[in-house]
């Protein structure tokens, strides 16, 4: 579904990415491991349009998308959520999800994604006319994922999903990843937390100073000496 290749990128004149190359299969948690400054967050960029990278190449469900903008990559499916959610927090949550819709001109397809994600996000229909500035952290991470799914995405990119969160909340907001796994959607999920995220991921990578420098299954990652003693808290 998503491919890297060599891919070098950042900021101007300060290269962060140095020949970043990984993929995703259809249908997988792909999880992008990392402390702070690793150039997770980066990866994600580069791979959305944000950033257009250095050099190297993107590929997304067999089509070269390197430099291709944002609105097209979402037209095409690829879908970033970013850390800061970006919600509109003076409207309510119909109104939130409703302008996750805007690359949609059927209108039966969007009533049909709205009772979707209703189904997924149960909550959400309850407080549909609530203004989405007035919910907690978890709620607002449940519109962010929710609002990212109306325009059906084959995958969705998830930036610290977890941050700020309650314990609890953050049991509800990965549970809402397993059921989107569940419904065939790639999902690529960038957390610093390492311990939660091996535990619904099919495969990691782990990035450091810009590079990748350690991959492979949850399981391999999550048994890795090095993965315990740095990431896991062990030993």
């Amino acid at each position: 579904m998503l491919k890297l290749e060599n891919v070098n990128s950042g900021y101007g004149y300060l290269q962060v990415l140095w020949d970043v190359s990984f993929e995703a299969e259809k249908g997988r948690i792909v999880a992008i491991l990392g402390l702070n400054g690793a150039g997770k967050t980066t990866t994600l960029k580069t791979i959305s349009g944000l950033i257009s990278p250095i050099s190297g190449s993107v590929f997304f469900d067999g089509r070269d998308i390197t430099g291709v903008r944002t609105n097209e990559l979402v037209k095409q499916g690829l879908v970033f959520i970013p850390e800061e959610r970006n919600l509109f927090a003076a409207m309510t949550v119909y109104e939130n999800l409703m302008m996750g819709a805007y690359t949609v001109k059927d209108r039966a397809q969007v009533k049909s994604t709205l009772q979707y994600v209703y189904s997924l996000f149960p909550r959400l229909e309850e407080r549909h006319k609530q203004l989405v500035g007035t919910m907690s952290g978890g709620e607002r991470q449940m519109v962010a994922i929710a609002r990212g799914l109306m325009s059906s995405p084959k995958l969705i990119m998830l930036d610290e999903p977890s941050m700020g969160l309650s314990p609890q909340n953050v049991v509800i907001v990965f549970e809402s990843i397993m059921k989107l796994k569940d419904e065939g959607v790639t999902i690529i999920i960038v957390e610093q937390n390492v311990n939660t995220t091996l535990k619904i991921a099919d495969y990691a990578y782990i990035m450091d100073h810009g590079s990748i420098v350690l991959s492979g299954s949850a399981e391999q990652l999550t048994s890795d000496e090095n993965v315990q003693r740095m990431y896991l808290g062990l030993n």
